[in-house]
């Protein structure tokens, strides 16, 4: 089974420099940015939800080119991506948790 999906060398070009574009701004937000606290919100608990929430456009572009989902039956999409966003939530849910139970 062949699947011909034309020159994918543009678009692997355009995730490269995205990720490159991306890893800029996740340095320059944990050496350049730093948030005041907000509430009952720390402010390194803003830094490490920022770089997180790079992360995750980092990790959509990667699957979504580089496992060729792009390209795959959107089913597949759908359990692919239900378990990398149940991760993710869990990942910021225990940021937090953990920050919080260092607070108190």
């Amino acid at each position: 089974m062949s699947h011909d999906h034309g020159n994918i060398l543009p678009s692997y070009l355009k995730v490269f420099f995205t990720l490159m574009a991306l890893t800029l701004l996740t340095v320059a937000a944990a050496k350049l940015v730093h948030f005041p606290d907000v509430a009952f919100i720390p402010g390194y608990v803003l830094n490490i939800t920022v770089g997180l929430a790079i992360a995750v456009v980092k990790v959509t572009a990667v699957m979504y080119i580089f496992m060729h989902l792009k390209f795959d039956n959107p089913m597949l999409r759908f359990f692919v991506y239900i378990p990398v966003f149940l991760f993710l939530v869990l990942g910021f849910a225990l940021n937090f948790l953990e920050k919080w139970t260092y607070l108190h």
